[in-house]
């Protein structure tokens, strides 16, 4: 009655046996290599590669251009992605505007959702949105956005142009979002 279930297993042959061995040798003499191309670069290309990093370039881009390991730009790209450095975060309304302006160029969901840092499916809900007139009327160009928000250079006013009322913005802002959030829940 107290039987102990027990898997029977398969004896090694010594051709396997001695794989595993080698296996097991050479796992634990390899130790991880240091990525070394620091070493052979100078401070100005550091520097260079950092904001290529920064200004959102992908990883091979960056590899090309510069003739370094893609696992030395992928370790730079986490300490300087563009989301950390990005001067003004973008709201879903201002998100919103810029979709629209996207799809009125002809550019993909993906595409959009790639730029505007948000899934497609957000996308599609917020090109559904009304966006405000005044918001539509008072932004810059998406590209011009995305550029300014990016740019190693500082920038005043990085998404909308001279003049334009904020306070007026805020009050929009905060009336879109509060519709933005209605269409998420009414969507799940």
């Amino acid at each position: 009655m107290n039987e102990f279930i027990t898997t029977k297993f398969k004896a090694l042959s010594s051709e396997e046996e001695a794989a595993v061995n080698a296996l097991a040798e050479k796992l634990a003499a390899n130790k991880p290599r240091r990525i070394m191309d620091e070493s052979h670069l100078t401070p100005d290309q550091i520097l260079k590669i950092k904001r290529a990093c920064i200004q959102g370039h992908s990883a091979k881009a960056i590899q090309a251009a510069f003739n370094v390991s893609l696992a030395y730009v992928l370790k730079v790209k986490r300490n300087h992605n563009p989301q950390k450095y990005q001067k003004t975060p973008l709201t879903l309304a201002e998100k919103g505007v810029m979709a629209k302006q996207m799809e009125a160029d002809g550019l993909s969901l993906s595409k959009m959702a790639e730029l505007l840092g948000i899934n497609s499916k957000m996308v599609s809900l917020l090109l559904t949105q009304p966006s405000p007139r005044y918001l539509v009327e008072q932004m810059l160009p998406y590209d011009q956005v995305l550029q300014n928000l990016r740019s190693a250079r500082y920038v005043e006013n990085p998404v909308y142009k001279e003049g334009t009322n904020k306070r007026r913005v805020r009050l929009i802002v905060s009336e879109a979002r509060q519709q933005t959030r209605q269409a998420i829940i009414k969507s799940r």
